[in-house]
């Protein structure tokens, strides 16, 4: 398992868990609620609460036992205790574990498979379905219209495609919509990737969008030109090429972020690195990277950029790969600066995910 830095932003009622205070207990407090997001960051989450005496006390009283790290998920749980609202977390492998005191709770495996029944049908609810640029495309032929949900912070607005035959060239349909687009972009347009929802004829697709208007538009929306939405196995025009920022985003809005980044070459795992930083994406990061996460400075990078300079691997085994990589980034009121740094990235065993061991800045 690796470190994962929670920032959680949750509605206002989990926002105890942040600063952790009594509340008045009610008659409904053996109540259990199951969360699903994208991320640990995401204001946007599908919710469901039962009252459940039996599943409340039988975590109540389950033995746990301390773990280094907690690994990344998009499935948690919440009750109150005593007073205090209490947050658990459920893994791939549906291994329960106390985000708070980093323990992992050892419940029965009847008490598991019920946990897996009530995620379900939620994560289903939550997500998109994925499907390959083909299929994709044949769902949102050119000048279709569909709304577009943005899964970090719930925002939604309507688009319509209006070219491309690699990836859907797309444009907000009028001015309202251009706003609330940069609204989920801060106010500020970029290239990042976001894990969006496509809604199209009572279908919901996984997909990934940036946020530069370029290129010709001709709606009248504000918005000049058009921006981008890849599905899986779209590429761009001009390579040919997936897109790997483009790739990651599609699967996280599909709910699977984790098993595709498990999936991934040593090569693009480092690729992923650099990627995690510019989209400041601390999941990810965790996903990747075996060390303290905290240490990478992610929110002082304001950019940084793989060079094309080509270097040779100094070690490439079964389970290490170690190659110099040329990178230039700029810090928060810093200059540009141009670094070479020898990345070291190790698995266990050849069906293994590859992990970062070393990385800059740490």
């Amino acid at each position: 398992m690796k470190k994962l830095l929670f920032f959680f932003l949750f509605t206002v009622s989990l926002l105890l868990f942040v600063n952790p205070e009594p509340i008045e207990a009610k008659d409904d407090q053996n109540q259990v609620s199951f969360i699903v997001k994208a991320s640990s960051q995401s204001l946007y989450q599908s919710i469901t609460t039962v009252q459940s005496d039996p599943l409340f006390h039988e975590i109540l009283k389950a033995k746990s036992t301390p773990v280094t790290d907690i690994p990344y998920s998009t499935k948690y749980i919440l009750f109150v205790e005593n007073g205090l609202v209490r947050i658990l977390m459920v893994d791939d492998h549906g291994h329960l574990f106390d985000i708070q005191q980093k323990r992992k709770i050892n419940v029965n495996r009847e008490t598991l498979q019920l946990i897996a029944d009530h995620f379900k049908t939620l994560q289903s609810d939550h997500f998109g379905v994925l499907l390959s640029w083909e299929e994709a495309s044949k769902h949102i032929p050119k000048y279709t219209s569909f709304k577009i949900t943005d899964l970090e912070t719930g925002l939604s607005f309507n688009a319509q495609r209006r070219a491309g035959s690699k990836h859907a060239d797309v444009q907000p349909l009028t001015h309202q919509d251009t706003k609330i687009m940069k609204m989920i972009y801060g106010g500020k347009w970029s290239w990042n990737r976001r894990a969006i929802l496509v809604h199209v004829n009572n279908q919901v697709l996984a997909a990934s969008m940036h946020g530069m208007p370029h290129g010709r538009g001709a709606l009248s929306n504000g918005f000049p030109g058009h921006f981008c939405i890849h599905f899986q196995g779209s590429t761009t025009h001009r390579t040919q090429n997936t897109d790997l920022s483009h790739q990651v985003m599609a699967y996280k809005a599909a709910g699977l972020l984790d098993s595709f980044v498990k999936q991934l070459s040593a090569e693009e795992v480092i690729d992923l690195f650099f990627i995690a930083i510019n989209q400041k994406d601390k999941d990810m990061l965790s996903i990747i990277y075996q060390g303290n996460t905290n240490e990478v400075p992610i929110d002082n990078i304001v950019a940084i950029r793989k060079m094309e300079k080509k270097h040779q691997p100094v070690k490439e085994k079964p389970f290490i790969y170690q190659i110099p990589v040329t990178y230039k980034y700029k810090t928060k009121n810093g200059p540009v600066i141009e670094e070479t740094f020898l990345f070291t990235v190790m698995r266990k065993s050849p069906t293994d995910e590859w992990n970062l061991v070393h990385v800059p800045f740490n």
